[in-house]
């Protein structure tokens, strides 16, 4: 019996660096769905071969394949020994509702969903804060706020100009807190109805004082 967890939250909360130090001092295995494609195309399986066939043909990989994979990911060895946390899986409450069928099937238990909450102010500095070397030697990234180049606007390691992507502007970062909050407050209404939900609030804090409210949320 394995315990899972999911973090939900919105991009910029920090959703992320918090897993990683989670899963390093617990030792529950990082499972994304996006790299469970991507190794199920790589080993030729026929779930794999199912999503290339689809992505071959432009098409969007079906609820029904995402969980068989996850389904399938739940039965090895390292999650039962050392339990899990699910990342990008699930976004929807349908696929939260497979996710419960799955567990009821595997014995695994459902050890917390925490929702990662943050100011919009906070959320939108940091999406657009980001700042790329275009030099495709160099590739540098750097965060104006908390990683800012020595002179502004210019690369430290190669000294060419460094650029704002697209994805990274003000109306960008609006578009997808927009659709985060359109998709995920239904997600969070169904665990908080099942009793599962805890919360935490991100701040533009150190990361090891956001990480302990993090820790001190799942203890409740």
């Amino acid at each position: 019996m394995a315990n899972v967890y999911v973090f939900l939250g919105p991009p910029g909360a920090g959703k992320g660096t918090l897993g990683e130090l989670f899963c390093r001092d617990s030792g529950a295995i990082h499972v994304s769905t996006g790299q469970l494609l991507r190794d199920e195309m790589a080993q030729g399986s026929d779930l794999g071969l199912q999503v290339k066939d689809l992505i071959a043909r432009g098409a969007l990989v079906s609820d029904d394949i995402v969980a068989a994979m996850v389904a399938k990911r739940l039965t090895q060895p390292d999650i039962k020994a050392h339990g899990v946390l699910l990342d990008g899986f699930p976004r929807t409450v349908p696929q939260a509702e497979m996710l419960s069928t799955i567990l009821a099937k595997s014995g695994d238990v459902m050890a917390a969903v925490l929702l990662i909450e943050a100011d919009d102010a906070m959320l939108m500095g940091r999406l657009t804060s980001r700042r790329m070397c275009p030099n495709k030697q160099c590739e540098a990234i750097y965060n104006v706020q908390t990683n800012p180049p020595r002179q502004e606007g210019i690369c430290d390691r190669c000294g060419a100009a460094l650029i704002q992507r697209s994805d990274d502007s003000e109306e960008t970062a609006r578009g997808r807190l927009k659709v985060y909050d359109e998709q995920t407050r239904p997600l969070v209404d169904y665990y908080q109805g099942k009793g599962q939900l805890v919360r935490m609030h991100s701040g533009d804090v150190a990361v090891d004082v956001n990480y302990g409210r993090l820790k001190a949320a799942l203890k409740r």
